[in-house]
Protein backbone atom coordinates (compact mmCIF):
# COMPACT_ATOMS: atom_id res chain seq x y z
CA UNK A 1 0.00 0.00 0.00
CA UNK A 2 1.06 3.39 -1.08
CA UNK A 3 0.10 5.31 1.47
CA UNK A 4 1.33 3.03 4.39
CA UNK A 5 4.98 3.30 3.03
CA UNK A 6 4.53 6.83 2.57
CA UNK A 7 3.31 7.00 6.11
CA UNK A 8 6.73 5.10 7.37
CA UNK A 9 8.97 7.13 5.58
CA UNK A 10 7.71 10.36 6.84
CA UNK A 11 8.20 8.63 10.18
CA UNK A 12 11.72 7.87 9.86
CA UNK A 13 12.75 11.04 8.01
CA UNK A 14 10.91 13.04 11.17
CA UNK A 15 12.53 10.41 13.53
CA UNK A 16 15.82 9.75 12.42
CA UNK A 17 18.56 12.75 13.17
CA UNK A 18 21.57 14.05 11.64
CA UNK A 19 23.41 17.03 13.77
CA UNK A 20 20.28 17.10 16.13
CA UNK A 21 17.83 17.79 13.51
CA UNK A 22 15.04 15.27 12.18
CA UNK A 23 15.83 14.58 8.42
CA UNK A 24 12.17 15.88 7.27
CA UNK A 25 13.46 19.39 9.13
CA UNK A 26 16.75 19.30 6.80
CA UNK A 27 15.03 18.58 3.67
CA UNK A 28 12.37 21.37 4.18
CA UNK A 29 15.27 23.86 5.22
CA UNK A 30 18.08 23.02 2.53
CA UNK A 31 14.33 22.90 -0.19
CA UNK A 32 13.42 26.26 0.95
CA UNK A 33 17.20 27.63 1.47
CA UNK A 34 18.08 27.28 -2.50
CA UNK A 35 14.60 28.55 -2.82
CA UNK A 36 15.54 31.61 -1.34
CA UNK A 37 19.09 31.71 -2.21
CA UNK A 38 18.39 31.58 -5.82
CA UNK A 39 16.39 33.92 -5.56
CA UNK A 40 18.36 36.33 -3.63
CA UNK A 41 20.87 35.52 -5.94
CA UNK A 42 18.91 36.70 -8.46
CA UNK A 43 18.00 40.01 -7.01
CA UNK A 44 21.58 41.05 -6.28
CA UNK A 45 22.54 40.35 -10.19
CA UNK A 46 20.22 42.90 -11.11
CA UNK A 47 17.15 41.23 -12.01
CA UNK A 48 18.93 39.32 -15.36
CA UNK A 49 16.35 38.02 -17.97
CA UNK A 50 15.74 34.46 -16.85
CA UNK A 51 14.51 31.28 -18.65
CA UNK A 52 10.99 29.79 -17.26
CA UNK A 53 12.70 26.36 -16.53
CA UNK A 54 14.66 28.14 -14.31
CA UNK A 55 11.56 29.62 -12.36
CA UNK A 56 9.82 26.39 -12.56
CA UNK A 57 12.66 25.00 -10.66
CA UNK A 58 12.52 27.68 -7.96
CA UNK A 59 8.81 26.85 -7.35
CA UNK A 60 9.19 22.86 -7.16
CA UNK A 61 12.13 23.95 -4.18
CA UNK A 62 9.64 25.93 -2.74
CA UNK A 63 6.47 23.37 -3.38
CA UNK A 64 8.58 20.16 -2.27
CA UNK A 65 9.61 22.16 1.42
CA UNK A 66 5.45 22.84 1.12
CA UNK A 67 4.39 19.38 0.95
CA UNK A 68 7.15 17.59 3.07
CA UNK A 69 5.33 20.04 5.81
CA UNK A 70 1.79 18.95 4.99
CA UNK A 71 3.11 14.95 4.83
CA UNK A 72 4.48 15.37 7.99
CA UNK A 73 1.43 16.94 9.84
CA UNK A 74 -0.70 14.54 8.00
CA UNK A 75 1.28 11.56 9.42
CA UNK A 76 1.57 12.51 12.64
CA UNK A 77 -1.89 13.20 12.72
CA UNK A 78 -2.32 9.44 11.64
CA UNK A 79 0.51 8.18 13.71
CA UNK A 80 1.84 7.34 10.85
CA UNK A 81 -0.12 4.22 10.41
CA UNK A 82 -3.50 3.08 8.77
CA UNK A 83 -5.94 1.61 10.47
CA UNK A 84 -8.91 0.43 9.44
CA UNK A 85 -11.54 -0.79 12.01
CA UNK A 86 -13.31 -3.87 12.39
CA UNK A 87 -16.63 -3.05 13.90
CA UNK A 88 -18.33 -6.17 12.96
CA UNK A 89 -15.98 -8.35 14.70
CA UNK A 90 -17.08 -9.98 17.29
CA UNK A 91 -15.32 -10.26 20.48
CA UNK A 92 -13.60 -13.57 21.76
CA UNK A 93 -14.53 -15.20 25.09
CA UNK A 94 -12.70 -13.41 28.27
CA UNK A 95 -9.62 -15.25 29.20
CA UNK A 96 -7.10 -13.60 31.47
CA UNK A 97 -3.11 -14.19 30.64
CA UNK A 98 -1.40 -15.61 33.27
CA UNK A 99 1.28 -13.03 34.73
CA UNK A 100 4.20 -14.74 33.12
CA UNK A 101 2.77 -14.96 29.36
CA UNK A 102 4.21 -12.71 27.07
CA UNK A 103 2.69 -11.82 23.75
CA UNK A 104 4.80 -10.60 20.90
CA UNK A 105 3.44 -7.19 18.85
CA UNK A 106 4.13 -4.50 17.32
CA UNK A 107 3.39 -1.21 19.23
CA UNK A 108 2.53 2.30 18.00
CA UNK A 109 1.81 5.03 20.46
CA UNK A 110 3.69 7.07 23.50
CA UNK A 111 6.03 5.06 25.61
CA UNK A 112 7.95 6.48 28.65
CA UNK A 113 10.45 5.59 30.71
CA UNK A 114 12.24 7.30 33.62
CA UNK A 115 10.14 10.61 33.81
CA UNK A 116 10.52 10.94 29.76
CA UNK A 117 8.20 9.69 27.36
CA UNK A 118 8.68 9.19 23.72
CA UNK A 119 6.69 8.39 20.65
CA UNK A 120 7.20 5.61 18.67
CA UNK A 121 5.78 2.95 15.52
CA UNK A 122 5.98 -0.64 14.77
CA UNK A 123 8.57 -1.33 17.85
CA UNK A 124 8.72 -4.69 18.36
CA UNK A 125 7.04 -5.15 21.79
CA UNK A 126 5.58 -7.66 24.29
CA UNK A 127 2.13 -7.54 25.96
CA UNK A 128 1.83 -8.27 29.65
CA UNK A 129 -0.79 -8.35 32.18
CA UNK A 130 0.27 -8.95 36.16
CA UNK A 131 -1.83 -10.21 38.66
CA UNK A 132 -3.29 -6.94 39.35
CA UNK A 133 -4.67 -6.87 36.13
CA UNK A 134 -2.52 -3.68 35.26
CA UNK A 135 -1.37 -4.18 31.32
CA UNK A 136 1.88 -3.29 30.36
CA UNK A 137 3.19 -2.92 26.65
CA UNK A 138 7.66 -3.38 26.86
CA UNK A 139 9.29 -1.97 23.85
CA UNK A 140 12.79 -2.00 22.96
CA UNK A 141 14.23 0.59 20.45
CA UNK A 142 17.17 -0.31 18.84
CA UNK A 143 20.36 1.62 16.65
CA UNK A 144 19.11 2.31 13.31
CA UNK A 145 19.71 4.25 10.35
CA UNK A 146 18.16 5.38 7.42
CA UNK A 147 19.07 7.11 4.20
CA UNK A 148 22.91 6.17 5.62
CA UNK A 149 22.26 9.51 6.74
CA UNK A 150 20.33 10.44 10.29
CA UNK A 151 20.12 7.98 12.75
CA UNK A 152 18.14 7.32 16.06
CA UNK A 153 19.25 9.30 19.05
CA UNK A 154 20.98 7.92 21.57
CA UNK A 155 18.21 8.77 24.70
CA UNK A 156 15.80 7.38 22.78
CA UNK A 157 17.48 3.97 22.73
CA UNK A 158 16.25 1.09 25.28
CA UNK A 159 13.59 -0.47 26.93
CA UNK A 160 10.01 1.69 26.72
CA UNK A 161 7.15 1.22 28.21
CA UNK A 162 3.31 2.10 28.43
CA UNK A 163 0.88 0.49 31.10
CA UNK A 164 -2.73 0.51 31.58
CA UNK A 165 -5.34 0.15 34.14
CA UNK A 166 -8.78 -1.15 33.40
CA UNK A 167 -10.51 1.29 34.94
CA UNK A 168 -8.28 4.06 32.66
CA UNK A 169 -9.64 1.92 29.26
CA UNK A 170 -12.22 3.80 27.10
CA UNK A 171 -12.48 1.53 23.96
CA UNK A 172 -10.75 -1.31 22.27
CA UNK A 173 -11.42 -1.87 18.54
CA UNK A 174 -10.33 -4.22 16.10
CA UNK A 175 -8.86 -3.73 13.27
CA UNK A 176 -6.44 -3.95 10.19
CA UNK A 177 -3.37 -2.21 10.73
CA UNK A 178 -0.71 -0.78 7.94
CA UNK A 179 2.67 0.27 8.47
CA UNK A 180 5.13 0.48 5.99
CA UNK A 181 5.35 -3.27 4.49
CA UNK A 182 3.44 -4.64 6.99
CA UNK A 183 -0.19 -5.18 7.38
CA UNK A 184 -2.22 -7.78 9.35
CA UNK A 185 -4.85 -7.65 12.11
CA UNK A 186 -4.61 -5.15 15.46
CA UNK A 187 -6.19 -3.73 18.07
CA UNK A 188 -6.44 -0.31 18.85
CA UNK A 189 -7.00 1.03 22.62
CA UNK A 190 -8.15 4.33 23.47
CA UNK A 191 -6.76 4.71 27.24
CA UNK A 192 -6.45 7.63 29.85
CA UNK A 193 -3.36 8.39 30.76
CA UNK A 194 -1.48 10.49 32.98
CA UNK A 195 2.10 11.92 31.40
CA UNK A 196 5.26 11.30 33.68
CA UNK A 197 5.91 15.21 35.28
CA UNK A 198 9.50 16.38 34.15
CA UNK A 199 12.24 16.09 36.68
CA UNK A 200 12.86 19.83 36.30
CA UNK A 201 11.62 20.83 39.64
CA UNK A 202 8.50 22.47 37.63
CA UNK A 203 6.00 19.14 39.08
CA UNK A 204 2.43 20.08 38.75
CA UNK A 205 0.52 19.40 41.96
CA UNK A 206 -2.48 17.45 40.27
CA UNK A 207 -1.22 16.68 36.39
CA UNK A 208 -3.84 15.86 34.74
CA UNK A 209 -4.78 12.44 32.34
CA UNK A 210 -4.86 12.44 28.64
CA UNK A 211 -6.66 10.55 26.45
CA UNK A 212 -4.34 8.77 24.45
CA UNK A 213 -4.20 5.91 21.82
CA UNK A 214 -2.16 2.50 21.72
CA UNK A 215 -2.24 0.23 18.51
CA UNK A 216 -0.94 -3.01 18.48
CA UNK A 217 -0.36 -5.16 15.64
CA UNK A 218 -0.69 -8.53 15.73
CA UNK A 219 1.06 -11.74 13.47
CA UNK A 220 -2.39 -13.31 12.87
CA UNK A 221 -6.08 -13.41 14.65
CA UNK A 222 -5.13 -15.81 17.13
CA UNK A 223 -2.69 -13.64 18.31
CA UNK A 224 -5.02 -10.67 18.44
CA UNK A 225 -7.60 -12.86 19.75
CA UNK A 226 -5.35 -14.04 23.07
CA UNK A 227 -4.59 -9.77 24.30
CA UNK A 228 -8.52 -8.91 23.36
CA UNK A 229 -9.67 -11.98 25.52
CA UNK A 230 -7.34 -10.54 27.91
CA UNK A 231 -8.61 -7.26 28.08
CA UNK A 232 -12.47 -9.03 27.89
CA UNK A 233 -11.65 -10.77 31.77
CA UNK A 234 -11.36 -6.58 32.82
Amino acid sequence: MVAARLLEVAYRLRHHRLAGWGLDRWGITLAWGAAVAILLLWLLRGKPFVSAGHWAFLALLALAGLVWIILRAWAKGRSYVIFTPQAGLAAPPAAALRPSDKVLVRATGSFEVESRSAFFAGLMAYWRTFASREHSVMAIAHESRFLGLGSRPAEELGMWYAFLRPETIDAVTPGSLAFGSRAGPALRIAYRHTPPQPDDGRRRAHPKPVRTVLYLACEDDETRARIWADLMAD
